[in-house]
């Protein structure tokens, strides 16, 4: 289910893994996403959501909100599956101390207090919260973020 054909204005939550994501991993995920989705819902109304693996480091998960909000309980849904692929896998998606930056097409994990030491590199900007930001600024130079 792409993030694709979905408001810009939807709902997007990143989950950073703590180690690059291989291809039969990514096909899982996507494949477990595919089950996921179509249960979510939100005070018993479903939720249009979508989501895609990006970057092999990125899970990002959606919900239009045009059609239907999520709600506290099916954020927490989202999380607690998250957490149960991530044991599956042997991955961590909620470690927010690290971030990924991108040093001249390199792909590079590093400790947010230590960001500021790569002001020449890209960062995946884990600050965003819409699929409009996703889609302008998902990638943004270090100078020009909060962790400069």
């Amino acid at each position: 289910m792409s993030i694709s054909n979905l408001s810009p204005s939807s709902k997007v939550w990143v989950y950073k893994s703590n180690r690059e994501l291989t291809v039969p991993e990514q096909t899982f995920i996507l494949k477990e996403l595919d089950i996921f989705i179509p249960q979510w819902v939100s005070h018993g109304n479903q939720l249009f959501g979508g989501a895609e693996v990006v970057e092999n480091w990125f899970v990002v998960l959606a919900v239009d909100e045009t059609q239907s909000m999520a709600s506290g309980c099916s954020i927490d849904t989202s999380v607690q599956f998250m957490k149960a692929v991530g044991k599956e896998l042997n991955v961590d998606f909620f470690d927010r101390m690290q971030v990924l930056i991108d040093n001249a097409g390199e792909k590079e994990q590093v400790h947010f207090s230590e960001i500021g030491d790569h002001k020449e590199a890209k960062i995946y900007n884990p600050l965003i919260s819409t699929l409009a930001e996703f889609n302008s600024n998902w990638l943004i130079p270090v100078k020009e973020s909060q962790f400069a």
